[in-house]
C-alpha cells in the first residue's frame, strides 16, 4: 500500500472511529482500526468492539498502490496528529510496517494483516431492511433528550437501551430506567413500516457525538434481526440490538390526574437547581412540592441548610404535598425547549407526567411531540 493524503481528513475520520475501538479487551485487532486504501475511491477506516462497528465514507486521498492493514487506533492517531505537514505519505511494506512521512519527520508503526480484523457475520446481515429516514439534528437532539433515562442496572439488560419504535410514519425514542420515562416522537421523513428495536445506550451515545452540525443532513437507518445501522454521508454504524421484551411505556403513562398545573419552565428549573445547592454531593436529597391556590412552593432540607421558594402557577384540582428527587425533575426540564410546560398529578404516591402546553387540546396523546413521567419519593413517616 502506498498513498498521499491530507492530514486534517485523515485525524478526522481517526476520530470519528477511534470512540469506537475497544478499550477494554485481550485480543490485540481490537484495539486497531482498519486501514483500507483503494486506488479510485479512497481511504476507509473501520472500528470494531464486537458490539456496535463504525466505517467511514471513503477519504479522498492519492493512491499509488491500494491495500489494506490493521493499525494500533491510539499509536496511529497519535502518530498522525503530530505529524507537522498538511499532507501525509503512507507506505505498507509485505511484513506489515507502516511508514508515515510528512516534511522531514518519519514514524514507523507495525500492523496486523486485514484479514483478523473481525467483520459482521452474514447471520447478523439477515432481515427485512425497511429504511427510515429523519434529520440528523433532530435524531441527535432526540437522543440527548432522552438517553438520561436508561437504566445502569446490568440486571435490567433491555432498560439498558432506548426503544426505537415506528408507528404510523412516527418515530419514537423511548428510555426507562424504572423510576422514570423520557419519551419523544417525531414524524419521518421516509419509512413507514410499523416496526420497533432496543438499541443500546453507548452506541446512541457515540451516535450523537458523531452526527455533525449540518442542519440539512439526513440519517438513513434499519433494522435486521441482529442489528441496527445508521447511515449519514460521513460514516455508517451498526449496533448490535438487545434481546427481550421492552416494557409498555404506554401503558404507565395515566392521563387521569386530581390536579394540574400550568408552569413557566425556567422559572421552576431555576428553583429546583437552587434546591439542590444544599444538598452537596447527596444525590439522594428529597425535595417538597406543594401546590396550594395557584401557587407552588419548593422546600429542602439537609445538614448543610435548607431552601425555600415560591413561584406562581395556573392550577386546576386539589392542593397536593409531593416529594421527589429533583435530579429527575431537573434532567427533564433541561430537555425541554418550551417556555410553558403541563405537569399532572394524580396522588401523593403516583407519578408525575411532564408535558407539552400546546399539546393539551390534542385528542391523541400518542402525537405527542414529548412527554416525561417521573416517580415521586415517599415523604416523612
Amino acid at each position: 500500500m502506498k498513498l498521499l493524503c491530507e492530514k486534517n481528513l485523515l485525524q478526522d475520520a481517526l476520530s470519528l472511529v477511534g470512540r469506537t475501538v475497544s478499550s477494554r479487551t485481550t485480543l490485540p485487532i481490537l484495539e486497531c482500526v482498519l486501514f483500507n486504501a483503494v486506488e479510485g475511491e479512497g481511504i476507509t477506516l473501520y472500528a470494531n468492539d464486537m458490539e456496535m462497528s463504525i466505517n467511514t465514507t471513503p477519504i479522498p486521498a492519492d493512491i499509488e498502490v491500494s491495500g489494506s492493514v490493521a493499525l494500533n487506533a491510539r499509536l496511529f492517531t497519535e502518530i498522525i496528529r503530530k505529524m507537522p505537514g498538511d499532507y501525509i505519505e503512507i507506505e505498507t511494506d509485505e511484513k506489515l510496517i507502516t511508514r508515515c512521512k510528512s516534511g522531514q519527520a518519519k514514524l514507523e508503526i507495525s500492523g496486523l494483516p486485514a484479514e483478523e480484523f473481525p467483520v459482521i457475520s452474514d447471520e447478523e446481515l439477515e432481515g427485512d431492511k425497511a429504511t427510515y429516514s429523519v434529520k440528523a439534528n433532530t435524531l441527535r437532539d432526540m437522543i440527548k433528550q432522552t438517553i438520561f433515562s436508561v437504566s445502569v442496572d446490568p440486571s435490567k439488560a433491555i432498560l439498558t437501551g432506548e426503544l426505537f419504535e415506528i408507528n404510523d410514519n412516527s418515530l419514537r425514542v423511548v428510555a426507562v430506567d424504572m423510576f422514570r420515562i423520557s419519551y419523544r416522537s417525531v414524524d419521518l421523513i421516509d419509512g413507514s413500516k410499523d416496526c420497533n428495536a432496543v438499541i443500546p445506550a453507548k452506541a446512541l451515545t457515540e451516535l450523537s457525538r458523531a452526527i455533525s452540525g449540518d442542519n440539512e443532513e439526513v440519517v438513513s437507518f434499519y433494522f435486521t434481526d441482529k442489528r441496527a445501522f445508521f447511515e449519514t454521508k460521513s460514516f455508517t454504524l451498526s449496533v448490535r440490538l438487545l434481546e427481550g421484551d421492552f416494557i409498555r411505556y404506554n401503558q404507565i403513562f395515566n392521563q387521569d390526574f386530581s390536579t394540574m398545573m400550568v408552569i413557566n419552565r425556567g422559572a421552576l428549573l431555576g428553583s429546583l437547581e437552587r434546591s439542590v445547592l444544599v444538598a452537596m454531593e447527596n444525590r439522594q436529597i428529597s425535595i417538597t412540592l406543594e401546590i396550594h391556590d395557584d401557587r407552588l412552593v419548593i422546600t429542602s432540607k439537609s445538614e448543610k441548610g435548607q431552601t425555600y421558594d415560591e413561584i406562581p402557577c395556573e392550577t386546576d384540582g386539589t392542593d397536593m404535598t409531593i416529594f421527589f428527587n429533583p435530579r429527575y425533575l431537573i434532567e427533564a426540564l433541561r430537555a425541554i425547549d418550551e417556555e410553558s410546560i403541563v405537569l399532572k398529578f394524580n396522588t401523593s404516591r403516583s407519578p408525575c407526567t411532564i408535558q407539552s402546553l400546546s399539546e393539551e387540546s390534542r385528542k391523541d396523546d400518542t402525537l405527542t411531540e414529548y412527554k416525561y413521567l417521573i416517580v415521586p419519593l415517599r415523604g416523612p413517616a
